[in-house]
C-alpha cells in the first residue's frame, strides 16, 4: 500500500516509514498539494493509488462515501482519531500503526477505510 499523509500529519511520520522500506508522501513535502482541498487531495491520491491518511474524519468520509455514490474510485483512507496525540512522542507510535496498516494490506485498501 502506498499512502499520503494529509498536511495535519508531521513530514517526519512520513520519513521514518520511508526509511523503513514504505511509499509514503506527506503533503507538506509537495508544493503542488500545499493548500489543496480535500477533494483535490483525494483525486490526486486515487490517480497516484495512495490511501489518504488524515484525522480530517469531517471532510474525508463524505468525500470518499459522495466519489463511491457517483460511481468513482477512491484509494483508501486510513483514519486515526482526532484526539490521537501528535507530538514528537507519538511520531513513531503514528509510524508503527500506519506500518501495520501498509503490511496487513500491500495491494491497498481501495473504496475502504481502516481506522488506528
Amino acid at each position: 500500500m502506498k499512502a499520503l499523509l494529509d498536511e495535519q500529519l508531521s513530514v517526519e511520520i512520513a520519513q521514518e516509514l520511508r526509511r523503513r522500506g514504505g511509499d509514503v508522501e506527506a503533503v507538506t513535502e509537495r508544493p503542488d498539494l500545499l493548500r489543496a482541498s480535500d477533494e483535490r487531495l483525494m483525486e490526486v491520491a486515487t490517480q497516484e493509488d495512495r490511501a489518504v491518511v488524515t484525522n480530517n474524519l469531517r471532510h474525508f468520509r463524505p468525500i470518499a462515501a459522495q466519489r463511491l455514490a457517483q460511481g468513482k474510485q477512491h484509494a483508501g483512507l486510513v483514519l486515526l482519531p482526532s484526539n490521537r496525540a501528535r507530538n514528537r512522542a507519538a511520531t513513531g507510535r503514528l509510524a508503527d500503526a500506519i506500518e501495520g496498516v501498509m503490511r496487513a494490506h500491500p495491494e491497498g485498501i481501495p473504496d475502504a477505510e481502516h481506522w488506528i
